[in-house]
């Protein structure tokens, strides 16, 4: 009766919890995504500022928007007090390691900051934000002890983070089976059944409930009929290349910002000022670039846009893209890259429809849309499955899984698994190695010194010192001066040779010793080739020493933590 009970209370607060938190993101991801759009009608409107030249009409007034844009970002900064943006790698992060707490007040600043980047026109992306918005609904909803009030104590953070991500991708995409899995693949990076009933129960309820509440017509216009696979898989297979290094150069050309605006000797002030200024007078000539651009995506889908367009929209996209972000411009990468992909597509498709293949030009640029985008973000599965959610065609979804596997392929070899894993590298974070690596790195040894160990010091004698180890049935002991800190060790061979000499005279004075800063990974390596009784802690700076530890209680310390990361992935 007790596994019964037990049971139905899970699937219970499954449901309170899915629940909660998916009607929470339908409700604000669609109002962010309706409040973008608005504000992109009102710019579109504003015919103020404009002057001629030549044949082009041009108008300056979305140099003003994105100047008003960088300076509430600026304002949005100093009032919340944050050092840099948080985004969806983050929210990887965050479920890979236990040690570093979620900043929420950060996560709600980034998500304001996006808003406004995007609203004023910045060639930035909504979903990225939108992620980690719903990954600080997660962390935040966990924090409301739903688990204890109802006497259940089995869902931990990291799930609660991940039904947050799925529900957004869901309520963003009307696309509920994506966001599943995107949960799954991009963020927990592992299948449990703990994990999937929760995740799925937030995810359908964004849907539905965005739905409900928000019922409008799909982004993505995906209407024209698929040819057969037979007919387009050859021109696939040969155009991915292209496609993947079209992705490359998107995420190298926006690491390449962002290090040129970390170089630049220039008051930090004004960086998100020359990011717009930037953008801005880009979008002066190509304003298609700007903002979302998803009523140019289906018409760029649709081949509406002619060749010379398409590259300027192309190379535009891409440059004010990463002159936003690497500026401090922030914003997702996510709708840049749907944007790129689809271009990259629309091109590709111009010069088969020149050949004569006209039957292929619609599922080229879908499926070009999606292998850009599943590069960038590091989910292939999700990108399939957001294209078959949006077409409701098999054919269409097939057709972009050849290209998306291709290409992320080739972008995973010469680039990485994902933009925003490489942004985890640069700050010493290896998301392949896996929880168990990271968690290793993140342990440090201090916890674990323990005091089981003789102490004697450097005037005593090795009489003395052999006694004490005799006693207490030690082997070796360590030398330290009257404020603890680590002279020397002493081994109980050591001891008897010394005599009535004092210990300092044949002691060690180069032990191999530990820091308690050490993780557990490098303490690990450190002692790979030691042989002996036990190690020193000691502080790195002061060389005091704070305990020790047997190569058997650390290798006990290794094997829980790498018991509890496994249980995390398995349970």
């Amino acid at each position: 009766m007790n596994r019964i009970k037990e049971a139905f209370l899970e699937v219970f607060i499954v449901f309170i919890v899915g629940g909660l938190i998916g009607a929470s993101l339908a409700i604000v991801s669609n109002l962010f995504v309706s409040s973008v759009q608005w504000f992109g009608q009102q710019r579109e409107s504003v015919d103020f500022l404009t002057t001629t030249i030549g044949n082009q009409t041009i108008s300056f007034s979305s140099l003003l928007f994105l100047w008003a844009a960088a300076a509430a970002i600026i304002i949005i900064k100093r009032t919340f007090g944050i050092a840099k943006w948080a985004g969806p790698a983050d929210s990887m992060y965050a479920v890979h390691q236990l040690n570093v707490p979620f900043n929420i007040k950060q996560g709600l600043a980034s998500t304001l900051a996006a808003f406004t980047s995007v609203s004023g026109g910045a060639s930035v992306g909504q979903y990225g934000p939108i992620v980690h918005f719903g990954a600080t609904v997660g962390i935040i909803t966990s924090k409301l002890q739903l688990r204890k009030r109802l006497g259940f104590n089995r869902l931990p953070r990291e799930i609660y983070l991940a039904c947050g991500v799925a529900a957004a991708i869901s309520a963003g995409f009307n696309a509920p089976i994506a966001g599943i899995i995107f949960a799954h693949e991009a963020i927990l990076r592992h299948f449990s059944v703990r994990a999937i009933a929760p995740i799925t129960v937030s995810s359908i309820t964004a849907s539905s409930v965005g739905g409900y509440l928000f019922p409008h017509t799909a982004a993505f216009k995906i209407n024209a009929a698929a040819p057969a696979l037979a007919d387009v898989v050859p021109f696939l297979v040969v155009l991915s290349p292209i496609f993947a290094i079209t992705a490359i150069i998107f995420m190298v050309s926006i690491r390449y910002s962002t290090k040129l605006a970390n170089s630049l000797s220039v008051n930090p002030i004004l960086l998100p000022f020359i990011g717009a200024t930037a953008c801005g007078l880009v979008g002066l000539f190509v304003p298609q670039a700007l903002g979302l651009g998803v009523s140019n995506i289906n018409d760029m889908i649709s081949g509406e846009y002619l060749v010379p367009l398409l590259i300027s929209v192309l190379i535009a996209k891409i440059f004010m893209t990463a002159a936003c972000i690497g500026f401090g411009i922030f914003g997702g990468v996510f709708s840049p890259a749907l944007f790129i992909g689809v271009a990259a597509g629309a091109l590709a498709t111009k010069l088969l429809v020149s050949l004569g293949f006209n039957d292929v030009a619609s599922v080229v640029t879908v499926a070009a849309m999606a292998a850009v985008s599943a590069s960038v973000i590091g989910a292939p599965l999700s990108a399939v499955l957001i294209v078959l959610e949006l077409s409701q065609s098999y054919e269409y979804a097939v057709a972009a899984m050849i290209a998306v596997m291709v290409c992320s392929l080739i972008t995973h070899r010469l680039f990485g698994h994902s933009f925003f894993d490489r942004q985890l590298l640069d700050r010493g974070v290896d998301l392949i190695k896996g929880r168990e690596a990271i968690a290793l790195e993140h342990q440090v040894l201090e916890p674990f010194a323990s005091q089981d160990h003789i102490r004697v010091g450097a005037s005593d004698t090795g009489n003395v010192a052999r006694k004490h180890m005799e006693r207490r049935q030690h082997t070796e002991a360590y030398v330290v001066d009257e404020g603890g800190i680590l002279l020397g060790k002493l081994s109980i061979y050591q001891a008897i040779s010394c005599g009535d000499d004092a210990v300092k005279t044949h002691m060690d004075k180069n032990p191999t010793l530990l820091y308690s800063d050490d993780s557990l990974k490098q303490a690990m390596i450190k002692v790979s080739d030691f042989v002996g009784e036990s190690l020193p802690i000691v502080h790195r700076k002061s060389t005091q020493m704070t305990g020790s530890i047997a190569e058997g209680e650390l290798f006990q310390a290794v094997i829980d933590v790498q018991s509890q990361a496994r249980t995390i992935e398995r349970d």
